[in-house]
């Protein structure tokens, strides 16, 4: 019978599909992101999140293990446990919306997770202040694809002539 392959080695790194990374590098890829994630498990209890300095919602260990439920407040709590029901029926893959908080667009997502049969793992979300990518996006001249690459090169060859 063969060995089932390792995900995790004794080296603490981390196996995938698609490559291999060490945990402490994904960890600290995770941190660098300015947006928030975390991770509510099968159970609905909250395990996991990022904390990165770029949070809009405090977090602390002291939630780990606790039903998400009761990190809600009470007025949200009937839309997060019909949003959970559905995630764990697979009903609903996916929720987000659109906050204004203290004159900052919030952007918030949730993301049912589950296994390659169907098997409910539980709940990911992703928030993030993104005030500052709605100016940009308001302000900013996009660039056409080509005037990117160019752009790039140029910036390549200038780079090249300095070293």
């Amino acid at each position: 019978m063969a060995e089932e392959p390792k995900t995790v080695d004794i080296k603490d790194m981390l196996h995938f599909k698609t490559g291999n990374i060490a945990l402490p590098v994904l960890e600290t890829i995770l941190n660098t992101i300015p947006f928030e994630l975390g991770f509510c498990d099968e159970n609905d209890e909250f395990q996991w999140f990022t904390d990165n300095g770029h949070r809009v919602y405090k977090r602390s260990k002291e939630t780990f293990g606790k039903n998400v439920l009761g990190l809600h407040h009470g007025g949200a709590r009937p839309q997060v446990q019909e949003l959970l029901k559905q995630f764990h029926a697979g009903t609903k893959d996916n929720f987000e919306f659109l906050l204004d908080l203290d004159g900052r667009k919030i952007y918030i997502s949730f993301y049912a997770v589950h296994d390659e049969n169907g098997k409910y793992l539980g709940c990911f979300d992703f928030t993030g202040d993104i005030t500052e990518l709605q100016q940009m996006k308001e302000t900013a001249k996009v660039i056409p694809p080509m005037d990117a690459i160019k752009a790039k090169e140029a910036a390549e060859k200038l780079t090249d002539k300095d070293s």
